[in-house]
């Protein structure tokens, strides 16, 4: 019960702290996802229009969980870790763990309403979407895949620039550089085989999927299952507790 209580004491610490900073929350989670997914509905005239307006809010979403969970979060944890405030968390009887979790806690509750604010949108505008349960799953995978992300970038840079800029680039880059709002075949062939391996191709073709009302992205699911451990892992072991 004690770790439990830890882990919500440093999510209701950041929460707090976003009351503060909701401005960049909303344009990460909501205004520059929703954005991008007018532009591309209004150009999606041209080809099976349903199906190309599901692969954009699909998309969209993709964009929503990147930059909340890399962006976003990679940007607080560099702010925890070069204002000392990690410092004053280790002080604290609290594992690193507990601090970590709290965080998890913090962008799985970003992603869903973010992730809800577009799957509202979407229908507005008639996406024909059929979400299961399923959805829930894929959202969460890829959070803690990206949020894995996020906290080897703030580990490991050597300063709030440094980390800030870098957190930026791969939250927008990994999505731009994946068949996202694209089939792959629109890539060029020499990057068609290597977008298709980060780990938002496989979170936008399994949400996309689930949005569709279909069942069959257990390859996807079990790619971004992976890629979550080895992110995370990597992330707790790169984490330097203390570190002012």
């Amino acid at each position: 019960m004690t770790r439990i209580s830890d882990i919500v004491c440093v999510f209701r610490i950041q929460l707090m702290s976003m009351r503060a900073e909701i401005g960049p929350f909303l344009l990460a989670a909501l205004v520059f996802p929703s954005a991008i997914y007018l532009f591309a509905n209004a150009i999606s005239r041209t080809e099976s229009a349903e199906q190309m307006r599901l692969r954009f809010l699909a998309g969209s979403i993709v964009f929503a969980l990147s930059l909340t969970s890399i962006s976003w979060l990679g940007y607080l944890l560099l702010e925890n870790r070069f204002t000392g405030r990690l410092k004053l968390f280790a002080t604290l009887p609290l594992e690193p763990s507990s601090y970590i979790c709290g965080f998890l806690v913090f962008a799985l509750v970003q992603s869903s309403l973010g992730t809800t604010a577009l799957l509202l949108l979407g229908r507005f505008f008639g996406v024909p979407v059929r979400p299961s349960l399923l959805l829930v799953l894929v959202v969460l995978l890829t959070v803690l895949c990206l949020c894995g992300l996020g906290a080897v970038i703030a580990a490991r840079a050597r300063s709030f620039t440094e980390g800030s800029l870098l957190t930026d680039a791969l939250g927008a880059g990994l999505v731009f550089l994946a068949p996202v709002y694209y089939a792959p075949e629109m890539m060029p062939r020499s990057l068609r085989g290597v977008s298709q391996l980060l780990p938002t191709a496989f979170a936008a073709r399994a949400i996309e999927t689930t949005l569709a009302g279909s069942y069959a992205a257990g390859t996807d699911l079990a790619v971004l299952g992976l890629m979550a451990v080895v992110t995370l892992g990597l992330g707790f072991k790169l984490t330097k507790w203390g570190e002012s």
